[in-house]
């Protein structure tokens, strides 16, 4: 059962979840773009938790030369289930990306 929640409530929690949205959508076009690097995402993702609770594969994915398939097969490579977030990275799979992607 889901806890009681007045309205104020609900409407903070919209507010946040469209935040959420709009930074992960801006973080992916940029990434699109070229004007933000794969090393930049990860150095946000240590002060910024909206972009640490970033799913992996939307980030690689919106890489230049980056399709679905192409990034489920470097994902697998590397050893990175497929929900895994930024926060959610080992050293090694960080590691390995950064070596990818500088």
């Amino acid at each position: 059962m889901l806890p009681e929640t007045t309205e104020e409530q609900r409407a903070a929690a919209l507010a946040r979840a469209a935040e959420a949205r709009r930074t992960r959508a801006e973080i992916k076009e940029l990434l699109k773009t070229g004007s933000l690097h794969f090393s930049e995402v990860l150095e946000r993702a240590e002060e910024d938790d909206l972009v640490a609770g970033t799913k992996i594969h939307a980030i690689i994915v919106s890489l230049p030369g980056m399709g679905k398939v192409a990034t489920k097969r470097l994902m697998e490579e590397i050893g990175i289930a497929e929900n895994r977030t930024i926060r959610g990275l080992g050293s090694n799979q960080r590691a390995a990306l950064l070596e990818r992607f500088g």
